[in-house]
């Protein structure tokens, strides 16, 4: 129970519990998918209670704000310094600098624009192509797709520098980070029961495949994967699993 609290303190706005470090979330971060299922419920219960006064643009807008909102936009931030350092070129170390640096350039505005932008598009078609009530089993796949994204990226890369990247990183190339990715693809198989097994699989798909590129575009960008980048695989794994479902759909 203390490390569900700590995965629930530290990925979301809920204070339940303050962890006393990096090593203590990462030793907890196995748990992060009921911290998705959470939040997609959350989402997705939001907007089925908002259907019938809003048409979906309007309700993919607020259903992407509780996203952002209930995790304090701790992702949102390594999306932006990504960008930024994606933009600034030059060499590895260059890059890494201006990951560091808390300044917001026009890297990360782009970013941050083009991830929410196509997010809400996709979030806008897909949400008419089923039924209201089915809406938190599909927000439940995209966020636990956005985590399988984050697992997977940790797994297969190494760190760029020492700091928290570093740690759960090499947290993830444990038990733990088998048990997370394991536990993200049973909840994705009983959500299959409700939606069909199509949805669950291209969302999962999806978040997979942008992890497998960050993990390439890591190792060139910074010599591997730090916690920004990991941040990024969240926000990214996400807008995959909203296309693919809105493909599917």
């Amino acid at each position: 129970m203390r490390q569900l609290r700590l995965a629930f303190g530290f990925f979301t706005i809920l204070p339940l519990a303050r962890a006393g470090g990096i090593e203590e979330v990462t030793r907890a971060a196995f748990l992060l998918p009921l911290v998705a299922v959470f939040l997609g419920g959350v989402e997705g219960l939001a907007g089925w209670g908002l259907s019938g006064l809003f048409e979906a643009q309007v309700v993919a807008a607020i259903i992407l704000a509780l996203a952002l909102l209930l995790t304090g936009l701790h992702h949102a931030d390594g999306l932006a310094d990504v960008g930024d350092a994606v933009m600034a070129g030059g060499s590895r170390s260059r890059r890494l600098a201006v990951l560091k640096d808390r300044t917001m350039g026009i890297g990360a505005i782009a970013a941050l624009l083009l991830v929410y932008l196509v997010s809400w598009a996709a979030l806008s078609e897909a949400l008419p192509g089923i039924e209201e009530r089915h809406w938190p089993w599909l927000m439940m796949s995209v966020e636990l797709s956005a985590r399988f994204s984050l697992f997977a990226l940790a797994m297969f890369s190494r760190p760029s520098h020492k700091g928290s990247g570093s740690v759960f990183i090499a947290g993830s190339k444990g038990w733990r980070g088998m048990a997370a990715s394991a536990i993200v693809l049973i909840l994705l198989a009983l959500l299959a029961i409700p939606l069909g097994i199509l949805i669950p699989l291209v969302c999962g798909a999806g978040a997979l495949a942008v992890a497998i590129l960050l993990a390439a575009a890591g190792r060139r960008w910074f010599g591997g994967a730090n916690g920004d980048l990991l941040g990024a695989s969240v926000e990214t794994g996400r807008v995959a699993a909203l296309l693919a479902a809105a493909a599917a759909l």
